[in-house]
């Protein structure tokens, strides 16, 4: 039996101002994000990072439920290590699997 893993990318048009910064922000706001989720019932959470004056990213973790938290936060992990061969340098981005996604961006696009 083969099992294959399929993963959705998406990112933005814009690149990140200083590349390299960004992409380490973004990256600590998702693990940060991956960890909360994992550890909640609903296996979601969404937060931000304020990385300059007036700049935000806004960024989100989300697990389907019939994962343990465990198994929630080495799908996230995984996707975190996968943002780079998408959104390396790009102002938004998302990794998407059958059981989780992260997401992020610096425009809004939750509601708090």
């Amino acid at each position: 039996m083969i099992i294959r893993i399929c993963f959705i990318y998406a990112w933005s048009n814009q690149n990140a101002s200083d590349p390299s910064s960004f992409n380490a922000k973004a990256r600590k706001l998702l693990r940060e994000l991956a960890k909360q989720a994992s550890e909640r019932p609903k296996m979601y959470k969404s937060g931000r990072l304020r990385i300059g004056e007036g700049r935000t990213i806004y960024g989100l973790a989300q697990c389907s439920r019939d994962l343990s938290g465990s198994d929630c936060k080495q799908c996230l992990d995984d996707e975190v290590r996968r943002q780079p061969d998408c959104c390396d340098g790009k102002q938004g981005g998302r990794v998407v699997s059958g059981s989780c996604n992260i997401r992020y961006d610096v425009s809004q696009f939750f509601n708090a």
